[in-house]
């Protein structure tokens, strides 16, 4: 696994910004009005001390929003509520998630074997 993070934008769950040293497809849709969907991750980076995650950040304008996070059954789920109430982000939410390490890219043994050969005849 390798960390990334995602911005996901308030008003349409839309991806606005994905860094990663994975090699995936992660996706985000707004499901109803504060729920949002990740899909393609791992869930979220834990916490110290089993990892450096950092978890979440939102924009001060939500700064008063609560931001709860659920992993089940392949995708991240997050619940926004202000006062009680489901709440759209004015502005975006950044995750930190997991990934999966990208894929070596390895050479085929048949033709590792036969790259070293100084046999040049026809």
């Amino acid at each position: 696994m390798t960390r990334a993070a995602i911005n996901v934008l308030g008003a349409t769950g839309a991806t606005y910004d994905f860094v990663s040293q994975g090699d995936t497809t992660v996706f985000s849709t707004k499901i109803s009005k504060g729920i949002y969907q990740i899909t393609g991750c791992l869930g979220m980076v834990p916490y110290p001390p089993a990892d450096d995650g950092w978890g979440y950040t939102v924009n001060q304008v939500d700064s008063r929003a609560d931001i709860d996070t659920d992993f089940a059954g392949g995708v991240l789920t997050v619940t926004v509520t202000k006062g009680g109430a489901p709440y759209d982000l004015k502005h975006m939410i950044t995750l930190h998630i997991l990934v999966p390490s990208p894929v070596p890219d390895t050479m085929p043994m048949n033709e590792a074997a036969g790259s070293g050969s100084n046999d040049h005849s026809p």
